[in-house]
């Protein structure tokens, strides 16, 4: 039996001092792994070292590789997560908007944890390459997202207040009215996750952004519409009812009519400042935008309540395919 204090944790130290300090391109000879179990106040002798490290690899299933031409020094190879893994993993937190800045930063952290201090360190540095992201306000999302997957998972209704974008800013729809709606499905799209419920009152099936909806609670009614559910090919739904789009960067300033909130809030975020008209019938925006058909595509969809004030190059662009398209329209008529 061990005699010293602590001993009964070493093998369980030597794994994280290998987790944390080594990787394949750093490594501890036997002599390093002694010192830092004994700033751990643990003592061990060289021979026991190397058993705990033949326990490691052939007991518990660690990589653990002999590194360096003396094959003195060693090192944790294989990981549950390869660098360019946790690599890609870091770019997506960082760049989704459905996560708060602080929830993004914890989750960056325990990605960082499956990997070396010096892997950790490389992970870290690339945030930046993220840019400014519109991330969400605050943590209620998640709360929200618990409560909708245990609805789902119970088979019950919920309701819930829905929320919108005025230019006095948060507001809840229809006076806080709620909602109730059968949940179905929980997507996520475009940087942001979508409860798809039927509504029983439309007698449809319709699609709900997660960090719109307040207050929500299960209900005691069993979920209904699940024929309609069906009927709308789920696997299918996200690709016909949410678009991506892409294409050069431009800055755009857009004059929009107030019922415009939402959707300019929806599409980039809390960071776009809204300045109201004088008479508040309207607000310009100015926004980072890809132009792209798709582009020119949305601001279309708004009709005449919105228009491209500039810079001159985009609204020519736009005028010009609504000329081309037009002209398309009427192509062959007497």
């Amino acid at each position: 039996m061990p005699r010293n204090a602590g001993q009964k944790a070493k093998l369980l130290h030597l794994l994280q001092i290998l987790w944390t300090e080594t990787d394949l391109d750093h490594r501890l000879t036997v002599p390093q792994l002694l010192e830092k179990l004994q700033a751990r106040g643990i003592t061990a002798e060289r021979k026991s070292i190397y058993s705990d490290l033949k326990t490691l690899e052939e007991e518990f299933g660690f990589d653990i590789l002999p590194l360096g031409r003396d094959r003195q020094g060693c090192a944790l190879g294989g990981r549950s997560f390869e660098l360019p893994e946790l690599s890609m993993l870091v770019d997506m937190v960082q760049s989704s908007r459905f996560l708060t800045a602080e929830k993004a930063a914890q989750l960056t952290e325990k990605l960082a944890g499956q990997a070396s201090r010096w892997q950790a360190e490389q992970l870290r540095r690339q945030i930046w390459r993220a840019g400014p992201v519109a991330k969400a306000e605050n943590q209620r999302i998640y709360y929200t997202l618990d409560q909708l997957n245990e609805a789902i998972l119970h088979d019950r209704q919920v309701s819930f207040q829905y929320i919108d974008w005025t230019l006095e800013g948060r507001a809840h729809r229809h006076g806080g009215q709620r909602y109730l709606a059968s949940p179905w499905a929980l997507i996520f799209q475009d940087d942001n996750y979508y409860l798809v419920a039927f509504d029983a009152a439309a007698g449809r099936i319709k699609h709900f952004r997660i960090d719109r909806i307040d207050n929500a609670r299960e209900e005691e009614a069993e979920r209904l519409g699940r024929q309609a559910f069906e009927d709308a090919h789920p696997s299918s739904y996200a690709k016909r009812m949410f678009g991506m789009y892409g294409g050069r960067e431009e800055r755009v300033q857009l004059h929009c009519g107030t019922e415009l909130a939402n959707a300019v809030r929806d599409r980039f975020g809390m960071d776009a400042v809204i300045l109201p008209d004088p008479d508040r019938t309207g607000f310009t925006v100015q926004v980072l935008v890809s132009v792209s058909p798709q582009f020119f595509a949305w601001v279309f969809g708004f009709g005449d309540r919105m228009r491209i004030l500039s810079p001159p190059s985009v609204r020519e662009e736009y005028r010009a395919r609504l000329h081309r398209t037009l002209a398309a329209q009427t192509e062959g008529e007497n």
